[in-house]
């Protein structure tokens, strides 16, 4: 009990979590539910939630996110082993010799391959496997935990913000919206990736500016507690090239998994895939039985596929590296217990989306904005979206609720669709509701109000440029 309550008293992501759950709660008994059918809103009553729907949001919470969740946990084991084998401890030392005196370009370098990879690949989720590895560089360059957030998990969030042909939910946000009009990943291409490209020079200009004061002060507070660190390996003789092959491979299967070819008219992953799993001897295929019937084509992986890869990969380095099985149980046992934490706060988060879902009180207040004027706004619209970004954790949730009345737009549709990306983007960059973010955060131990201290006003900025790249596509 004493652990629990100084867990709370450290953390202040929990209160806030925990109040946004106590507001969005007491809001399903001020505020009517409502739906959209063709463009039109009928409203449907309260939908108030009770007591016992608090205790059941948490199985529901798992049941919607259980791939996220699982896959979480597993890189927890999958971290908490492999910080302890000898080859990726030298990989780490050796990556982070190369960078010293050259920090700066390390962040760079690592925010730009983060922020790309959430930006294109259809799973954002996926993108946290290379996070762990870059936090234990930071650690051994003495980076400070703001600066290691933003070229970690912040990364994430900015990529998500210019999303262009993936991110977390976009995919199924377009499905959505090209029930009612014809839209898909290439629409208004041009100007999210402008969105992407002014977002990551005004991010960075403020991370390089936050970093070169933490580097002069060096606050000890301030350094990292890295979840998975990495001791200096004593053999001297280890070999790095078989752990470095493994993450060039793993870097190679995310690439190829979760880039959505179809948006480039590439087909040929969708017949290999066929013809392999068509190959048979006799009347048995044998390569589908192997592979299993879950088995997907490049492209079109979700997050068991990878894990699968990582497993491999595991194995793999334990035998090389000559890992006892006893120890490796040990060993997933405690990274099980160090990812705990930010994976419980995560499910807290579910929790909200989960209220929201059984309640969807955040239609009628879009409908209470929409209704304010007869033509498309785009003020109007990124308020819409904004609330409906801080509530739903799932993006493409938003789509289904809202494809309808977005469709009314007319010409305007394509830039309301625009609108809806940026702005979850951005709020996710500050909301307590945003699951990268409170993962990142509880991860580096780095206090909710210390990130909104540094962040507000890169959001800030980033806000207006929104406003005024919105106000001219619409009305010049």
């Amino acid at each position: 009990m004493k652990k629990i309550k100084n867990m709370f008293s450290k953390n202040d992501g929990f209160k806030i979590v925990f109040l946004v759950l106590l507001v969005t709660f007491v809001l399903s008994w001020l505020i009517p539910i409502g739906t959209y059918s063709g463009g039109v809103f009928s409203s449907t009553g309260m939908g108030r939630l009770g007591l016992f729907d608090i205790g059941a949001s948490g199985a529901y919470a798992g049941n919607f996110f259980l791939q996220q969740l699982f896959f979480l946990l597993f890189l927890g084991i999958f971290y908490g082993i492999l910080s302890n084998v000898s080859g990726y401890k030298a990989m780490v030392s050796k990556i982070a010799s190369k960078f010293e005196g050259k920090e700066k370009v390390f962040v760079i370098a690592s925010s730009f391959l983060i922020t790309l990879l959430t930006s294109f690949l259809t799973q954002t989720y996926v993108v946290l496997f290379f996070v762990p590895l870059v936090v234990s560089i930071a650690g051994r360059l003495k980076l400070d935990k703001i600066t290691t957030f933003l070229c970690s998990f912040g990364s994430i969030l900015l990529g998500v913000l210019g999303a262009t042909f993936g991110s977390e939910g976009f995919v199924y946000f377009i499905n959505y919206l090209s029930m009612y009009q014809t839209v898909d990943v290439l629409t208004e291409i041009g100007i999210r990736f402008g969105v992407l490209a002014f977002s990551f020079v005004v991010y960075h200009f403020f991370t390089l500016q936050h970093m070169s004061k933490a580097m002069s002060k060096k606050n000890k507070d301030e350094e990292i507690v890295d979840l998975y660190a990495v001791d200096e390996d004593k053999n001297k003789n280890v070999k790095i090239w078989p752990m470095s092959l493994f993450f060039v491979v793993i870097f190679c299967f995310v690439v190829l998994g979760y880039i959505n070819w179809n948006a480039f008219e590439i087909t040929i992953f969708d017949e290999f895939h066929t013809w392999l799993t068509e190959l048979s001897v006799g009347k048995y295929t044998i390569i589908s039985y192997i592979l299993g019937n879950t088995a997907k084509a490049f492209g079109t992986w979700d997050l068991y596929s990878i894990s699968i890869v990582l497993l491999v990969v595991l194995f793999l380095s334990t035998l090389i590296y000559k890992i006892k099985f006893d120890d490796v149980l040990d060993f997933a046992i405690e990274g099980l217990k160090k990812i705990a934490k930010p994976a419980f706060l995560m499910m807290l988060v579910s929790c909200v989306f989960v209220f929201v879902y059984w309640s969807p009180f955040t239609i009628t207040i879009s409908n209470w904005f929409i209704g304010m004027t007869e033509e498309f706004n785009p003020f109007i619209t990124s308020i819409v979206a904004a609330i409906n970004s801080f509530f739903h954790l799932d993006f493409g949730y938003t789509g289904y609720v809202l494809g309808s009345v977005l469709s009314a737009y007319g010409d305007s549709f394509h830039l309301a669709m625009v609108i809806f990306v940026a702005m979850n983007g951005l709020v996710l960059l500050v909301a307590p509701t945003s699951a990268f973010l409170m993962i990142g955060l509880s991860y580096l131990d780095i206090p909710y109000k210390q990130w909104i201290k540094h962040i507000w006003k890169v959001a800030l900025l980033l806000l207006v440029f929104l406003l005024i790249l919105f106000t001219l596509v619409a009305y010049i």
